[in-house]
């Protein structure tokens, strides 16, 4: 590795570009995104389909330890560092290009098992992401009231799994009211029918609404709810979605 850079002024375009990486829109404006966390950043570095574009290192890092190679490093001031470092890890930042996301025509039928969703909250959504990664959701189709997905906490949350799970955008979540895009759509809704009684279709597009919120009045194709003993507790979204891909699996499975 490079001798790196280092950095102090808060005015430095740089260190300006990387703080505004802590919100929806830096990410959007510079197709970047920040990695912390010395388990994830190690994980992300073996990763030949993540563009590590820089490292931020903290002051008087040791430069001996295994670090990409290819990527521009620079130290920055304890302050500066501490500013980015949102979970007080102390440990090397990873700046990394995020992929493209394309534009999904919702009014076109689902391939295979996918989930839209206008979750705004970064660690909900980092823990549905996860959840889709692991029951092997084709795509997660994220509405425009969703937090970005490579948003700091996103990734966090989700272990990592936003690199790897397949993403495309989609309208707001008050344009679905169409027929041509709810004929498609089953979901998730407390009023709905007990999904453990219905046959899942393999081509599934699952609505799994924003926390406290919930899905809107729309006429979907199917409304199903999680069985529970008591309704009056609703289930957290992130564990009603999880538990509706284990059982749209279990489901398939058994077909």
């Amino acid at each position: 590795m490079n001798q790196p850079r280092p950095i102090s002024s808060r005015q430095n375009p740089h260190f300006r570009r990387w703080r505004s990486l802590l919100d929806s829109q830096g990410i959007k404006r510079h197709d970047q995104c920040l990695v912390s966390g010395n388990k994830l950043r190690k994980e992300i570095s073996k990763n030949p389909a993540v563009a590590i574009q820089e490292i931020l290192l903290p002051p008087s890092w040791n430069l001996q330890e295994d670090l990409p190679s290819q990527s521009k490093p620079y130290e920055l001031s304890n302050s500066l560092f501490q500013e980015l470092d949102m979970f007080g890890t102390k440990e090397p930042l990873l700046v990394c290009g995020i992929p493209a996301i394309s534009h999904i025509d919702l009014t076109r039928a689902p391939k295979g098992l996918e989930v839209v969703c206008p979750i705004g909250d970064p660690g909900n959504l980092g823990a549905l992401l996860r959840s889709c990664r692991a029951f092997d959701v084709r795509t997660v189709i994220l509405l425009r009231e969703a937090v970005h997905p490579f948003h700091p906490k996103v990734i966090r949350a989700s272990s990592g799994a936003v690199f790897v799970q397949s993403l495309q955008w989609g309208d707001s979540i008050a344009n679905l009211d169409m027929a041509e895009a709810l004929r498609w759509i089953t979901a998730l809704d407390l009023a709905g029918t007990n999904m453990s009684t219905v046959k899942w279709p393999k081509n599934l597009r699952l609505l799994i609404g924003e926390e406290g919120v919930g899905v809107p009045p729309f006429h979907f194709a199917e409304r199903l709810c999680i069985p529970q003993n008591d309704a009056s507790i609703p289930l957290n979204a992130t564990v009603a979605g999880s538990l509706a891909l284990y059982a749209y699996r279990q489901n398939l499975s058994h077909q």
